[in-house]
């Protein structure tokens, strides 16, 4: 299954993932999808990290949804704090983002775990795909810098930091600021307040 169309391409690919609990309770949270493409096709791969939500759902149903969305406000806010029902529709009886542009569920089989950086991967099969709407969108600095931005902040939330991990992760978040405020758009700028008074 080729999911170039439904927005997964090749490297790292940023979406939201929704999981949920055996008891059916669900989470979002900003992960990147790894795609390596040979001639034989494309093979899938998620990193989660122990203490997160997702990998404890993911190990608890063996399944994960990928949102493909550009809305930088939906990043930051499933990176920190959990949304509420109201966000959430179900494709395959399974919990999605009402307002991704496409969802791709996906069986995740335990690949090999990592004690250096307590990760842990997973190969994903595609089990389903839809897409909702198509964009056509130019790349937009700010918006990247938001997800560089959030991605810096919740990494350093489950691996923690010290002294010298803090100055540069602020000296980063610093740098990625600067951009939004110079290329995002409104979206942008919203979600950058909301990661800084979730962050400083």
């Amino acid at each position: 299954m080729n999911l170039r169309e439904a927005g997964i391409g090749e490297g790292i690919s940023e979406v939201i993932v929704t999981t949920q609990s055996v008891s059916g309770v669900p989470n979002a949270a900003p992960i990147g999808i790894i795609a390596i493409t040979s001639e034989s096709g494309s093979n899938y791969f998620v990193r989660l990290y122990r203490g997160s939500k997702t990998l404890s759902n993911v190990q608890q149903t063996g399944k994960l949804a990928a949102n493909v969305t550009h809305d930088a406000v939906l990043f930051v806010k499933a990176a920190f704090e959990p949304l509420t029902e109201s966000w959430f529709s179900l494709f395959h009886s399974f919990p999605v983002l009402k307002g991704a542009n496409s969802w791709i569920l996906f069986d995740c089989t335990f690949r090999e775990e990592s004690s250096e950086s307590e990760s842990f991967t997973f190969q994903l099969t595609p089990l389903a795909v839809r897409i909702n709407r198509k964009e056509v969108r130019a790349i937009n600095r700010g918006l990247n810098a938001v997800i560089e931005a959030a991605i810096i902040a919740t990494r350093n939330a489950i691996v923690g930091e010290d002294e010298r991990d803090r100055a540069e992760r602020e000296r980063q978040m610093a740098l990625y600021a600067r951009i939004v405020e110079k290329c995002g758009g409104s979206r942008e700028k919203e979600a950058l307040k909301i990661l800084r008074e979730r962050h400083g």
